[in-house]
Order: structure tokens, then C-alpha cells, then sequence
């Protein structure tokens, strides 16, 4: 991740950018340079408050990676057209009509 301190550096030379607008002469163009400087100063504090925020869980990371399939091959909760009455070379799991794979392990059949 980033380090905040980072953050805190790009938040500080948009602000200055944003003290830095009070020189353009066109008031159009000065409000639209303001607008965009705004924006992006808001979405940094978002990130930073976010990452903070993030830092501070003292539970792991939100994604749980498995070694194995979520479903189990043997469910068939689902009622689907067959192939004929076709199966699965890999798991025996009837394959669906309109796929090319099997819609249990994924094998291509």
C-alpha cells in the first residue's frame, strides 16, 4: 500500500497548486482549475482516511483465497438443459446445452 506520509505530501502540493489559482486572470478558467484541484484534494483525503482506516482492521484481509472449489461437484442445485444426456469427462456432472465447459468443475468439453 501507500504510505500516508506520500499522501500527505500530494495533499499538501495540491493545495498549494490551489493557492497558486488566485494568479489566473480569466475568473472562468480560475474556477475551473479550482474545481479540479478541489476535487482531487477531496479524493486524496478520501484514500488517506480509507487506507487509515484499512491499517487499523485487526482482521486479515477482506479476500480469503480457498484451495479448493466453493461448490461442492457433487451439488446440482440448479435444473438446466442438458447435452443429451451428455457428462463431464472430469467429474461426471451433466453439461449444460449452451456451454462449452462444464458448468460444476469448469472442465472444457
Amino acid at each position: 500500500m501507500s504510505d500516508a506520509g506520500e499522501i500527505e505530501i500530494f495533499q499538501r502540493w495540491l493545495q498549494s497548486k490551489l493557492v497558486a489559482t488566485q494568479h489566473i486572470e480569466d475568473p472562468v478558467e480560475r474556477d475551473r482549475r479550482r474545481s479540479h484541484i478541489e476535487s482531487a484534494i477531496s479524493e486524496a483525503i478520501y484514500f488517506r482516511e480509507s487506507l487509515e482506516k484499512l491499517e487499523s482492521l485487526e482482521s486479515p484481509a477482506p479476500f480469503i483465497e480457498r484451495s479448493s472449489s466453493v461448490r461442492s461437484i457433487d451439488s446440482r442445485e440448479h435444473a438446466v438443459s442438458t447435452k443429451d444426456g451428455k457428462k463431464c469427462v472430469k467429474c461426471s456432472a451433466d453439461l449444460v446445452e449452451d456451454l462449452s465447459f462444464c458448468p460444476i468443475c469448469g472442465e472444457e468439453n
